[in-house]
């Protein structure tokens, strides 16, 4: 984990801090997420208006969360397993030195029925995939076996998006080394999501992760950008130069990934049982959820400084372009790992149980349109349509079962996080537009605490732990726990 002379173009004390910054802007995406965490946007609107939500130290700003029955189970401005997933990354290595996916399995399998270490806190929120997974009983000595087993028997778990929100921290230990963040973000996405899609979308995030601690992509991408007009503090120019024909059209946009609702496992055995279990909890959910909407249909007011963090607000120039450098690393990086989905199965780093290279060709094209070009204007995800599954799962159509799997892909959750990460932020407001751009997103409903685990991510390693907004920061439930765990995971650097 020690960092090498020369290995960077950062200081050691700015990779720490963008290392910091990835770790709380996670957690504060996922806690923020919490709010709307398997509502559609109509319900979103409904309970919280234009917003924004209540969250962090701000307790005279914003509409307050909707307490259902899963958001009972949270504390304010509490985490969920999202979090709590990277945290036993972080615990992982404190302990062994380096990751070790076997030990990673055996810390899941922990936690999943007793918590994360440390915190007198019942796991709730692990995603659903996972805990079909670790629920398997060749979990603790074989789990990419098992995993892969619950993949081929499971149609409806394939492609889900539970592993992404563990990528983005696997992109530090050694993130001079490339092939050793690969093979560790591999080797964590197989022991639950063995899918091609899970496979990516992942090592996607991870390398972006270290090529920004590593810093010469920016500089490299800088030198080529002589025709730019104006830089942000961070060196990053924001003229889009991808063109649009370019990228393939054949396809719409595949309807959002979702793990679905989150709860503990102690109790379930078998496949069959956590699946049956989870959907009748599912059903409980949306139907005690809709009692509380129904009981005040009327949008509550937005709060006086929800100008901030709405579409129509005229208190900030919400116009953002693409920034050229970062969609440039964004378009390499897929490049570069392309041969998962375009030649699966021929490199030993990235095999998975999808042998239908048709399949894994059509997952290529959805990657290439979700994920490699992205309009410039005003901060609005509306066009990923985060909340598709929600309804979809509502309408109570199963589908047929090729398409349900084509449904799962991780790609939303990837091309929220990308399309933040590309966002041009003026120099000087990045904290303003990391609050805005996260708000917004959470505002969609879907899968938010996953979405915003990995925007939250993705925006805190970019600008580093020194511009996050202190009062989420600080607000954080058990912020003073998370501040000493993530401190010594840092002095290993």
């Amino acid at each position: 984990m020690r960092i090498p002379s020369g290995c960077s173009k950062n200081d050691k004390s700015t990779i720490v801090d963008k290392v910091k910054g990835l770790i709380f802007g996670a957690i504060i995406g996922d806690s923020l997420g919490l709010a709307t965490e398997g509502m559609t946007k109509s319900e979103v609107h409904q309970v919280y208006g234009n917003g924004p939500i209540r969250f962090g130290i701000e307790d005279n700003e914003g509409v307050p969360f909707l307490r259902d029955s899963y958001r009972a189970s949270f504390e304010d401005n509490d985490f969920s397993g999202d979090s709590e997933q990277q945290l036993l990354i972080i615990q992982s290595i404190m302990q062994n030195g380096v990751f070790s996916y076997k030990e990673y399995a055996k810390l899941l399998q922990d936690y999943s029925v007793h918590g994360l270490p440390g915190l007198d806190k019942k796991p709730v929120g692990i995603n659903t995939t996972s805990q079909v997974v670790v629920a398997h009983p060749d979990f603790l000595t074989n789990p990419r076996k098992a995993a892969a087993e619950v993949w081929q028997t499971t149609n409806k778990l394939r492609g889900a998006s539970g592993a992404i929100v563990r990528a983005a921290l696997l992109g530090v230990p050694k993130f001079w080394d490339g092939t050793t963040v690969i093979e560790n973000t591999a080797d964590c996405c197989r022991i639950t999501h063995p899918d091609p899609r899970c496979m990516i979308s992942c090592v996607i995030v991870s390398t972006l992760v270290a090529r920004i601690l590593r810093g010469q992509d920016l500089e490299n991408e800088e030198h080529e950008n002589l025709t730019s007009n104006t830089n942000n503090n961070n060196g990053l120019n924001h003229i889009n130069i991808i063109n649009k024909s370019s990228v393939p059209s054949s396809l719409t946009l595949p309807p959002t990934p979702t793990d679905s609702h989150r709860m503990s496992t102690s109790s379930m055995n078998g496949k069959e049982n956590v699946v049956s279990s989870l959907s009748q909890q599912q059903k409980q959910q949306k139907q005690q959820r809709q009692t509380l909407l129904n009981e005040n249909v009327t949008p509550p007011p937005s709060s006086p400084t929800s100008s901030c963090y709405t579409s129509s607000s005229s208190s900030l120039s919400l116009h953002l372009d693409t920034s050229t450098t970062l969609m440039k690393i964004v378009r390499s990086v897929i490049d570069t790992n392309k041969r998962i989905l375009t030649a699966p199965n021929t490199d030993p780093l990235f095999m998975t149980p999808e042998t239908d290279v048709k399949q894994t060709q059509l997952y290529y094209q959805q990657l290439m349109e979700t994920c490699s070009y992205f309009e410039d204007g005003p901060v609005d995800f509306g066009f990923l349509q985060l909340d598709a599954l929600v309804i979809d799962d509502d309408d109570g159509g199963d589908g047929d079962d090729e398409q349900e799997a084509l449904s799962r892909g991780s790609f939303k959750c990837l091309s929220a996080g990308l399309y933040s990460f590309t966002r041009h932020l003026p120099a000087g407001r990045e904290t303003e537009y990391f609050k805005h751009i996260l708000m917004d997103l959470v505002m969609q409903g879907g899968e938010a605490d996953t979405n915003a685990t990995v925007v939250g991510a993705l925006l805190g390693v970019r600008l580093g732990y020194s511009q996050l907004p202190s009062e989420w920061v600080v607000g954080l439930k058990r912020w003073e726990w998370l501040e000493d765990q993530v401190d010594e995971f840092c002095s290993l650097l």
